[in-house]
């Protein structure tokens, strides 16, 4: 019992905290899926499912933040709501646009290796901007986590994966932009209170969306109550719930480089939920690529 508290303190150390932080942040990623396919059974499309859940997410955001600290929550300087305008631009609005771009393009298998570049991309501007060394275990642990993400989402069938020039593109962009969320967040991070980043990034996110797109105009083809219910879900569970684990998480002393590994738990809380609730098959290759994913999850804290 000694044993177990003890490892318990250490992993709820400062040292850790933050990556607790941002492993919670994607698990709740993880379900993005379920609430789009709940979004899209009640007639939502993809313009309408995208702003709403940053429309809903600063919706929820405002009475939690009067709460915690009154209106001096929503006070911010010039430099800070200029990064959390790049934020909302570069990491929602114009993210989900090139991703569902490539999902139209390449397929969901393919478009999701892409996205998961981002680790990639994470690691060299972190060496870049916060001068974090880049060592071999580091290099050998994205390896293999991108080795996961691979087989699991292929299951090992490359006839799942489509090629297209336009769609490996914005699946690539895709990548970087999501990167973006872990770097600007980090750069924003500072004095600013977690809630006080993530509503002006979805604020500035949902009217990109919104100009752009023209999202109101379907809600009119939906009528039921349940989109309501839906959406309020996707903007509390997946939106308010994550971005303000990962953005408290990176407020906390870790290394950025690791962060986005960490994070890629996501994928597999997806694929657990597309198994128990949309009854999808799981072979030999998916469950390896699931221990392969988490392998490497476990092994970046650890890693210089």
């Amino acid at each position: 019992m000694n044993k177990i508290t003890q490892f318990t303190k250490q992993l709820i150390s400062g040292d850790n905290i933050g990556y607790l932080m941002v492993f919670a942040a994607g698990c709740l990623w993880g379900t993005i899926g379920l609430f789009v396919n709940l979004m899209r059974s009640v007639g939502a499309d993809t313009s309408l499912t995208a702003f709403m859940r940053l429309f809903m997410g600063a919706l929820i955001l405002i009475p939690i933040m009067l709460h915690k600290g009154g209106l001096s929550m929503f006070k911010i300087d010039k430099r800070g709501l200029s990064q959390c305008f790049m934020l909302g631009i570069l990491s929602q609005a114009l993210f989900n646009y090139c991703y569902i771009t490539s999902i139209g393009s390449v397929g969901v298998a393919t478009a999701s290796i892409l996205l998961y570049t981002a680790p990639v991309f994470v690691c060299i501007m972190s060496r870049i901007f916060f001068k974090e060394s880049i060592g071999r275990i580091k290099i050998f642990a994205l390896i293999i986590n991108i080795t996961g993400c691979f087989l699991m989402v292929t299951g090992g069938n490359l006839s799942n994966l489509k090629l297209s020039t336009a769609g490996i593109f914005f699946g690539i962009a895709a990548g970087f932009l999501y990167s973006m969320v872990t770097i600007i967040g980090k750069i924003t991070s500072g004095d600013i209170h977690p809630f006080t980043v993530v509503f002006y990034s979805f604020l500035f996110g949902w009217l990109s969306i919104g100009i752009f797109t023209s999202p109101w105009e379907s809600i009119k083809a939906v009528s039921e109550l349940r989109f309501w219910f839906y959406a309020l879900g996707y903007g509390l569970i997946p939106t308010v719930g994550s971005y303000s684990l990962y953005m408290g998480g990176l407020r906390k002393r870790l290394e950025i480089s690791k962060v986005p590994v960490i994070a890629s738990v996501e994928i597999v809380v997806a694929t657990l939920i597309g198994v128990i609730v949309f009854k999808e098959n799981l072979n030999f290759i998916n469950v390896l690529g699931i221990i392969i994913l988490l392998s490497s999850i476990v092994m970046v804290p650890g890693t210089g």
